[in-house]
């Protein structure tokens, strides 16, 4: 390329003939290169010459994602509607849509399935109030990822087998008032901070997923069937997760007073049937996060699922746990497991008394295969308890490496710190 100099010795390459070459671009290629703008920056490239001014009509992707930068909630509005009803009705690859307000983003959302969007993200965290979406299921050939923020999920069911290609989904600080959750094609879903605020428990159905994130809901845990693909696993459920009685191992203390409506009787699954374990059987990589008050896993270990595949697991365990129940019964029932993470921490105010079905003086043994033991703790006394079962279960001491750290406890304020 010719190079020209300025008047103060700098160098600076300008085109010789000093043609705009951009513009010169083929249209797909301009298009495609708008669709990584905020919608409203693509629109004002249309005042650069005549060669930008329909462009903007066909870029293949929709970004709504800069509603701070409007004035006011008319203006984002006014602007929206315009842009929908002047841009060509052409596929849609990418789809962002934020608002402050429910009617509006409804639209939006029922447009971009129409246009045969294949990624579409909907984040009404501006809003004063959940956003509800229209009471209708979700048909298209084309949709791959799908992506809900601070929206309410109020239907019957969340049924996703109309979108044959749908492979991730993530539903993060949302209202789920939705009895089953299905999908035959999902590989990757993320639900964090949600709100389960049914009477009786929303059942997962994903045969096909790989990769699971369950974090920080309140309400009832989700009830995971199975999942013969899935590989790999993240559970955090702390206090603010219904599943939690202050005086029973497996929640049925019976105290309608201080546990109410959090025991047993909302236990909600088939006598024979786990409500999250049973779903997680098939990991390879598992990492479990637990508060002490949370039954759930203990309750799903009295139907002794098996841990096949499990190779790396990373779990936390507390002094509350007198017996350390699923540490004791993981080891026993995961013959592969090749790594093992403990996070082990002091919880003086949530003692919790075992009913003794995790023994020490039974037979015990770790997985042959098992290869690194990193144990982060902060208590010594939690400490040594741990290493006595781990040599009980034949763990050579070699294979323990050991680290002193201030972890995070599952206090009055529930603040994480996830590794």
């Amino acid at each position: 390329m010719p190079e020209k100099l300025t008047n103060k010795g700098n160098k600076k390459l300008v085109m010789a003939d000093g043609a705009d070459h951009i513009s010169a671009l083929p249209d797909e290629l301009l298009q495609y290169l708008l669709s990584f703008l905020p919608s409203r920056e693509a629109v004002q490239t249309c005042v650069l010459s005549q060669r930008w001014r329909h462009q903007w009509k066909y870029v293949p992707a929709l970004r709504i994602n800069d509603v701070d930068s409007f004035y006011s909630v008319q203006q984002l509005n006014k602007f929206v509607h315009h842009l929908l009803m002047h841009r060509k009705r052409t596929p849609l690859y990418v789809c962002e849509l934020d608002s402050f307000r429910n009617g509006e983003v409804a639209e939006w959302y029922q447009y971009a399935v129409s246009c045969e969007v294949e990624m579409l993200q909907v984040d009404t965290a501006h809003s004063a109030d959940y956003c509800r979406l229209p009471e209708m299921a979700i048909t298209s050939n084309h949709l791959t990822t799908l992506e809900f923020s601070g929206v309410q999920l109020g239907h019957i069911s969340l049924d996703f087998s109309s979108c044959p290609k749908l492979e991730v989904l993530v539903m993060r600080g949302c209202k789920i008032l939705v009895q089953k959750i299905l999908s035959q094609s999902v590989k990757s879903l993320s639900i964090t901070q949600c709100n389960f605020e049914l009477n009786t428990r929303t059942h997962i159905s994903a045969p096909s997923l790989i990769s699971l994130e369950l974090a920080d809901i309140l309400g009832w845990t989700p009830a995971l069937e199975r999942l013969p693909s899935l590989s790999t696993a993240f559970v955090r459920l702390d206090d603010r997760c219904e599943d939690y009685c202050l005086h029973s191992y497996y929640g049925d203390c019976g105290d309608q007073v201080s546990c109410g409506k959090h025991c047993t009787r909302f236990y909600d699954i088939h006598d024979d049937d786990c409500v999250l374990l049973g779903g997680l059987s098939n990991v390879t990589n598992l990492e479990l996060i637990t508060s002490p008050k949370v039954f759930i896993v203990r309750k799903d270990l009295l139907m002794r699922p098996t841990f096949s595949k499990l190779k790396t697991l990373l779990l936390n365990v507390s002094d509350a746990d007198a017996s350390f129940g699923p540490l004791v019964y993981i080891l026993r029932s995961s013959p592969v497991l090749e790594k093992l993470t403990l996070q082990l921490y002091e919880e003086p105010k949530a003692k919790i008394e075992t009913d003794g079905s995790c023994n020490l003086e039974e037979q015990l043994m770790a997985s042959k295969k098992l290869k690194v033991v990193e144990i982060k703790y902060s208590k010594i006394v939690v400490l040594c308890r741990v290493l006595q079962i781990l040599n009980t279960c034949g763990v050579p001491r070699k294979k323990i490496s050991i680290e002193r750290t201030e972890l995070w406890s599952f206090g009055s304020h529930f603040s994480f710190e996830q590794t």
